[in-house]
């Protein structure tokens, strides 16, 4: 913690941070409020035309871009030297069981949907080691995120400061922040008499309250609540360091440390990426600020079509009042109706429908508008799956290559951004796996549980390879090229420079298996032997909590490895009486063990022979069937020996 007066002079310099990156990013605020009026289908009134319809096309558009860019959040890394094999394994296992613990595929997708509609997706990452080791990826709203205007559009590190705001704290959070010494006592006091704050007017919440106007969902998101207080994450760099904050939006700081007292990396704990990245700019456009003129001219042109289809069907009348006898008559369509008029009346004269525009103009326009759209954004009908005038979902392969090397391009803006992240989850590992977690390990036998702890991945003077996937876009741009990538692969398939298991798992991922399909397909145990390692799992659970347990009948090698695994990988977990009744307990199943190895290895012989014989007495046109186990050369009167001597 530093000390107040330090504290107080950085929180001033982040208060100064913060209204001068607001006034920069002001100027964006005005393009995503149109977005997100189209996206949410927020209708303005508009006196120049009756019909006023919403064509949702804002919605097709976000929705179709994003379907094509939604595959999982994927990185994993590899080795670059053979010692590193087996780390890189437990790396990329602990990553898996990471992810899905903390949805980052979820995750990942939100962040995709505003990187749409305002040209960036931004995450927080950190892990923590209170209760145990715990990774968190948090997306922050562009509208509470604020980085220096100086910044470069691709190296984040480049900044002087950024931060977000909306970290909530209640007060028990807070007063357990103090006695763990992480929180400025006075502070916090102070901060708590003063009430909670969830409903202060901050630029951040205002700007958030016209989007949920935009969704129509009216009145305040928060109530005055003095439990719940929100605070301002800021990094900043004060006298060439970095310095990390927590505080309310007066300034008012609970925490003020160095920032490699918490992160050692001194690495800003945010990843971003941007759909159009730029040399000089963060804040780049979005694909809905290129095309929403589009959108909102193609409303215009089917509003002025409906207008006038409404004028053709309900015309307009210049009537000479003086020569209808019933006007009534004539103000209402009537079926079968009789329009009386005076004597000697002209009627072509009496009345008069006044012209109106044609309708296939404005679908012309729209059409033309559309043709522009596609172009413009490279999503038109064929990505949304709409079929074309004929009735086919049809496609040149020379448009489709060109769409997809567009989302292509896409997919190497958000893959930067996963290495950053890849970055910032093995340095979470260094700095909070303090004790060993299980995470399953693809062995020889299949899918394994393994216990592992930053000292079994990281060695002195490592530094591991990141691979950021291909997305499903990329990978499987046409058919053609899918069915051209599995012919490849099965065509590689005894190679011994491929690694077998990733051709199989590339090949499934063409194929449009999931990753926990693929997972359960490379499980090569049987359920047998899985069930029999969930025994040894309770088991072991049962001997740490004291219990005296019976020796489980079905025990063979691979239970007592298990058992034997968990000692020597638990050594400084367990206590001296635990270890000594779980070393008991192995001791006595030798004899268990013994016997059920024994049978196991008769049958396997049983079976062998049998497999041979039937090979032999094929070749003789003996029978194969082979009854109560006995050899069929046995059977027939001749001694097994014999039966080997025949030439195949």
């Amino acid at each position: 913690m530093l000390n107040k007066t330090l504290a107080d002079k950085i929180a001033a310099q982040a208060l100064n941070e913060i209204e001068e990156a607001r006034l920069y990013k002001n100027g964006k605020i005005k393009n995503w409020r149109i977005n997100e009026s189209l996206y949410y289908g927020q209708k303005e009134v508009d006196d120049t035309t009756r019909a006023n319809v919403a064509l949702g096309q804002m919605q097709e558009f976000v929705h179709t871009l994003l379907s094509k860019i939604d595959n999982p959040l994927e990185f994993k890394y590899y080795k670059r030297k053979n010692s590193q094999l087996k780390r890189v394994k437990y790396l990329n296992s602990l990553k898996e069981n990471d992810a899905d613990i903390n949805f980052w595929d979820l995750k990942d997708i939100v962040g995709k949907k505003q990187a749409i509609l305002y040209g960036r997706a931004i995450y927080l990452y950190y892990a923590d080691s209170i209760d145990g080791y715990k990774a968190h990826l948090e997306p922050i709203d562009v509208y509470d995120f604020l980085i220096d205007p100086s910044v470069s559009g691709i190296d984040i590190e480049t900044a002087m400061y950024m931060g977000h705001y909306g970290v909530v704290k209640n007060i028990k959070e807070l007063k357990k922040g103090v006695k763990e010494k992480l929180y400025h006592g006075d502070m916090v006091k102070e901060i708590i008499e003063s009430g909670g704050n969830s409903n202060e007017t901050v630029v951040e919440e205002t700007n958030k309250q016209y989007r949920s106007y935009d969704n129509e969902t009216i009145g305040q998101k928060e109530i005055q609540n003095n439990n719940k207080f929100k605070f301002w994450q800021w990094i900043t760099t004060y006298e060439g360091e970095r310095y990390y904050l927590l505080m309310d939006n007066s300034g008012r700081w609970i925490r003020a440390e160095k920032l490699t007292d918490i992160f050692t990396s001194n690495l800003f704990p945010y990843w971003s990426w941007a759909c159009f990245p730029d040399l000089t700019e963060f804040w780049t456009p979005s694909y809905c600020d290129y095309i929403r003129e589009v959108l909102m001219a193609q409303e215009v042109s089917i509003n002025q079509m409906l207008d006038n289809a409404e004028a053709v069907n309900k015309p307009q009348k210049i009537v000479r009042v003086g020569d209808i006898e019933d006007m009534s008559k004539v103000i209402k369509y009537k079926k079968d109706g009789i329009i009386p008029v005076k004597k000697g009346v002209n009627i072509d004269q009496a009345i008069q429908f006044v012209k109106v525009p044609s309708i296939t103009t404005p679908i012309q326009v729209f059409d033309k508008l559309q043709y522009i759209k596609d172009r413009a954004s490279g999503v038109g009908d064929n990505e949304a799956g709409m079929a074309d005038e004929s009735g086919k979902v049809g496609i040149y392969e020379g448009n489709q290559q060109a769409t997809a090397d567009r989302f292509g391009l896409l997919n190497k803006s958000y893959a930067f951004g996963y290495k950053r992240f890849a970055k910032l989850y093995e340095w979470g590992i260094k700095d909070h796996l303090n004790k060993k977690v299980a995470v399953e390990i693809l062995g020889p036998d299949g899918v394994e549980m393994k216990n592992i702890g930053k000292r079994d991945i990281f060695k002195k003077g490592d530094e591991f390879g990141c691979l950021v996937e291909a997305s499903n876009a990329e990978m499987t741009n046409s058919l053609r090229n899918q069915d051209y990538k599995l012919k490849f692969i099965m065509a590689q398939a005894q190679n011994p420079l491929v690694n077998p298991t990733k051709a199989f798992e590339l090949a499934a991922k063409i194929s449009g298996f999931s990753s926990d399909e693929i997972r359960e397909l490379l499980d090569v145990k049987n359920y047998g032997n899985e069930e029999l390692m969930s025994e040894a799992d309770r088991d072991i659970e049962a001997l740490l909590n004291g219990e005296n347990i019976e020796i489980n009948e079905m025990a063979n090698n691979a239970y007592k490895q298990k058992l034997v695994s968990y000692l020597r990988d638990h050594k400084e977990d367990i206590n001296m009486k635990q270890f000594e009744l779980i070393s008991l307990y192995i001791k006595s199943l030798e004899p268990t063990i013994m016997r059920n190895e024994a049978r196991k290895m008769e049958q396997e012989l049983i079976e062998s022979m049998n497999n041979e014989n039937k090979l032999l007495n094929s070749v003789n046109g003996m029978p194969n069937s082979v009854p109560n186990g006995i050899p069929a050369g046995q059977q027939a009167g001749k001694p097994i020996a014999q039966a080997q001597n025949y030439e195949v």
